[in-house]
């Protein structure tokens, strides 16, 4: 039922991180969005999984993701790529090289636009004027920086036309923050136990975060959407 909410939402967030399942390499996926958590194993983290998972009604979702290479060979409505992560690696390399302004400059650019998502919430924004600033960012030339700022430059130019898409349309949350907390806990239960200790263990646990989760995320029972699940 989750997974079928899902499939008929329009923004849906998406993420993934390695799990060990039996001593093995699996990844923990989660899609969600404001009411719903959806989180499954797989054996890797191609966009096939995706595609499994959901079929064609990826094509009626805007995606809410970070820049990982497989969710663009996948044919979403949209894409949104999460400019929290984008901060993140631009603090680090602000930290490895200070003297440098190319990262603080860009860091300015989306910590504006999202200011000003959260002062005009409900306004769909002209991306025209964010979109020429980031543009005359990404023409400076870097070549003098180390492989990190080049890397991340040439990421942000090919996913460019997806870093504002947040301002043009209310309903696309600015960030994939809320996909985190959901796989916090399995983080923390693989910190414990280091693995699961089968497949069939591990696909439930993940099918009772999904419905907690979810209860959660509606103010509801934890406990008794567990019992109505059982």
């Amino acid at each position: 039922m989750i997974k079928d909410f899902i499939s008929k939402s329009p923004v849906v967030g998406l993420d993934e991180s390695g799990c060990y399942c039996n001593s093995r390499l699996d990844w923990s996926w989660i899609a969600q969005t404001t009411c719903y958590t959806l989180v499954f194993r797989a054996g890797n983290r191609a966009g096939k999984v995706p595609v499994d998972m959901f079929g064609d009604a990826l094509s009626n979702m805007t995606a809410v993701t970070d820049r990982h290479s497989a969710y663009f060979a996948l044919s979403f409505a949209s894409h949104q790529i999460c400019p929290a992560h984008i901060l993140r690696e631009l603090k680090y390399l602000s930290e490895v090289d200070t003297k440098q302004q190319w990262s603080g400059e860009l860091e300015c650019l989306i910590k504006e636009a999202m200011q000003l998502r959260n002062e005009r919430p409900k306004d769909s924004i002209d991306t025209s004027p964010w979109l020429g600033r980031l543009d005359k960012i990404l023409q400076k030339n870097a070549n003098r920086l180390n492989d990190g700022f080049r890397k991340l430059k040439n990421g942000l130019i090919k996913c460019r036309d997806y870093i504002f898409k947040f301002l043009e349309n209310p309903a696309i949350p600015p960030d994939n923050n809320a996909g985190e907390p959901g796989l916090r806990k399995l983080k923390v239960k693989q910190k414990m136990s280091g693995t699961f200790r089968s497949h069939t263990g591990a696909d439930a646990y993940f099918d009772l975060h999904s419905i907690m989760d979810t209860a959660h995320k509606n103010k509801q029972s934890e406990l008794n959407a567990l019992l109505a699940f059982i």
